[in-house]
């Protein structure tokens, strides 16, 4: 064999086993694409899978989402309604403070009227002891005039006392007329009523439940004359679907009442927590 020869001999094994060590390298890092989508079968997913659940995952996330949306709507509107509410509330509140500021201006006004008596009262007495001291000879007659002069200061002062009283309790009736108007405003606006809407011969329609009842046939119920109650009216009695009596107001009182069973009425034992109809008679 010539040098030639053992050339290329020497040359082709190289290139074989290069062409071995390529071939070796492309057998190690070749991947079966189908399994790597589909999956093997031997517990790993796939591709197509891995999608498939973040398909599902982003579809719960987006069904989440609205449902936070209109959570939020809800929550707005409710929000809103508060507000308003409460902008009605403070327009009431201020006009009953403007009504609460007049009488007090009025209470004031009477109660400096009352001091000027006072000072003049005062001011007779001193000048009735001067009086004393320069009419020695009338003294008598003065000391009668200056006692009764401080009976008419401490009357004076009993009586200044008793407006003061009468002040405290016209303030107290005041607070509670401006209550009892307000209630009364808030039922008119629920049945749409107004204090201009003639109300004679229509009874109030309420709802009610009976809060207790004693031996004596007499039942306690939870509206009064604020809600329209008076004696005299009749009141059926109810648990669920079932009627059981009649009862005739005897005594009310401004947030409840009590009646008396009347027993041609009656159809079952009344209960503490029964209804109450108020379709009054």
């Amino acid at each position: 064999m010539t040098l030639i020869g053992k050339i290329f001999t020497y040359l082709i094994l190289i290139m074989s086993l290069v062409f071995m060590t390529v071939a070796m390298t492309v057998y190690a890092t070749h991947k079966n694409w189908r399994e790597v989508v589909k999956g093997d079968g031997a517990g790993n997913q796939g591709l197509e899978k891995l999608i498939a659940e973040q398909k599902s995952i982003a579809s719960a996330l987006q069904d989440q989402n609205e449902k936070l949306q209109t959570k939020l709507e809800q929550e707005r509107a409710a929000r809103a309604y508060a507000i308003a509410a409460l902008h009605a509330r403070t327009k009431l509140q201020d006009v009953e403070l403007l009504n609460l500021s007049q009488a007090n201006e009025r209470l004031v006004k009477s109660e400096a009227d009352m001091k000027t008596l006072l000072e003049l009262a005062e001011t007779n007495s001193k000048n009735l002891k001067t009086e004393v001291d320069g009419l020695r000879a009338d003294i008598k007659v003065a000391q009668t005039d200056r006692d009764s002069t401080f009976k008419d200061v401490v009357a004076l002062t009993d009586k200044l006392q008793q407006y003061k009283v009468e002040q405290d309790r016209l303030r107290e009736r005041e607070q509670e007329l401006a209550k009892q108007t307000a209630r009364m405003k808030r039922v008119l606006t629920a049945f749409g009523k107004d204090e201009f809407t003639p109300v004679d011969g229509i009874p109030p329609e309420l709802y009610a439940r009976v809060t207790a009842v004693n031996d004596n046939n007499m039942v306690e119920i939870s509206v009064g004359s604020d809600d329209g109650i008076q004696k005299g009216n009749t009141l059926d009695v109810f648990r669920g679907q079932t009627y059981l009596g009649r009862i005739i107001i005897k005594q009310t009182a401004p947030d409840r009442a009590v009646g008396e069973i009347i027993r041609e009425y009656r159809r079952g034992l009344i209960k503490k927590g029964d209804h109450v109809s108020t379709n009054l008679g």
